[in-house]
């Protein structure tokens, strides 16, 4: 009995030293998950060695007492040597007191430990790039925005800075050869608040694509900041060189023009939108050429109709615009017009054609413009319902389009 009684009051002082352990702990994590210098002090009272408020403490400390500092880092990296944000901060303390091999070394270490965490990640991004090795910055900024999406929004305009200084540029080369899979968000950015078009081109110009073509969200954006600046010449060049093989087959001064390719509604391809009381799509039927064809219907709604254009590059001369047509049962007080116009704030008419209004069978139609030389450097072509009241804006019926070209004359 003697020697259960013992026994048993050794378990009974196990268990009670395990349950003050785990009440110990428990304390000290919780403390130390405050965050806060109060709280990092409240955990070292529980247990001296818990190695996030040693690291909190150190940080606190780093500044105005980097001795101190340096011995809690090091106490941090003693209590738990796979934090990685330990290494991290002895690191820095260690490179501001000139020991620049040792922090170095401290950095890899932290790269191998923690190669995914989002606060280590941005913490060595900018260590490398104090080293002058933006070769590792920019890895861990890749890894973090491919892993944090959210920090974008910081490092956007980092990238963006170094792209748009022909020093750092060449530090984007890794990126530029290989772009990482968050690298279309990034030049949307760049596209949309880069101060010189020139580092938009640059992004663009020199980005491996593997000899394939850039993608549409790519080519946008591209072609949308090349337009709103009024780079004809190198918005229409770079329209030209996203198209792929097939697409290339509907060049001419007119683009598509039978409408058997898919619209991309961007560069200088067709806009075709359906406002309210209006259907318009590119479909079959019968007497077409390659078998699709322009297809617009009205319901008798009231519409000012001028829903389907496209922009042109043409240089100063002598063109004629046509097109077969066939109308059914179209009744607008005014018809339905081909108008084309000057680009830019004048909008001047260069031609009209014929009013398309009844119903007819498959048609000719034709009409001779000229381009001036100056103060037209872009072109629109546009299908509108003409009118002068609102009455006249008033449609009901069909109508089909195909064969549409511009053709040059002497």
């Amino acid at each position: 009995m003697t020697r259960n009684a013992i026994r048993v009051g050794g378990l009974l002082l196990v268990a009670a030293l395990l349950a003050w352990r785990v009440l110990v702990d428990g304390l000290a994590d919780f403390y130390a998950g405050q965050e806060t210098p109060e709280g990092a002090s409240a955990a070292l009272r529980w247990r001296n060695d818990q190695p996030a408020a040693l690291y909190q403490q150190a940080l606190a400390s780093s500044e105005r007492d980097p001795a101190a500092a340096g011995r809690e880092f090091q106490a941090a990296v003693w209590a738990d040597p796979t934090d990685a944000l330990a290494f991290l901060g002895l690191a820095e303390l260690w490179a501001g007191s000139g020991r620049q091999e040792e922090a170095r070394k401290l950095v890899e270490i932290a790269d191998v430990l923690a190669p995914m965490r989002s606060p280590a990640l941005a913490r060595s991004a900018a260590f490398w790039l104090n080293q002058n090795r933006p070769d590792r910055a920019l890895e861990r900024w890749s890894m973090l925005l491919r892993t944090r999406p959210q920090a974008a929004g910081q490092l956007y305009p980092v990238l963006l800075r170094l792209a748009d200084d022909p020093a750092t540029r060449s530090w984007l080369r890794p990126l530029l050869d290989k772009p990482p899979e968050w690298w279309n968000g990034f030049f949307a950015y760049a596209a949309a608040n880069a101060e010189r078009s020139e580092t938009v081109m640059f992004l663009y110009q020199q980005r491996n694509r593997a000899g394939g073509s850039p993608d549409n969200a790519e080519q946008r954006v591209y072609l949308d900041r090349l337009w709103k600046e009024g780079r004809w010449l190198e918005t229409y060049l770079a329209w030209l060189g996203g198209l792929d093989e097939r697409r290339q087959q509907g060049l001419g001064h007119l683009y598509n023009g039978g409408f058997e390719l898919p619209v991309t509604e961007m560069g200088f391809d067709w806009r075709l939108s359906s406002p309210r009381g209006v259907a318009v799509e590119t479909v079959e039927t019968y007497g077409t050429r390659g078998g699709r064809a322009l297809h617009v219907t009205f319901d008798g709604q009231r519409v000012h109709f001028q829903h389907v254009y496209q922009p042109l590059y043409l240089e100063p001369g002598r063109y004629q615009l046509q097109g077969r047509v066939r109308p059914e049962r179209l009744q607008a007080e005014r018809g339905l017009r081909w108008r084309v116009r000057c680009g830019g704030p004048s909008a001047r008419v260069l031609v009209e054609s014929e009013p398309f209004v009844g119903s007819d069978d498959w048609r000719m139609f034709a009409a001779d413009f000229t381009v001036p030389e100056t103060d037209c450097a872009v072109q629109l072509l546009r299908l509108e319902l003409d009118g002068r009241a609102e009455l006249d804006f008033e449609a009901q019926g069909g109508i089909w389009f195909d064969d549409l070209a511009i053709n040059r004359r002497g």
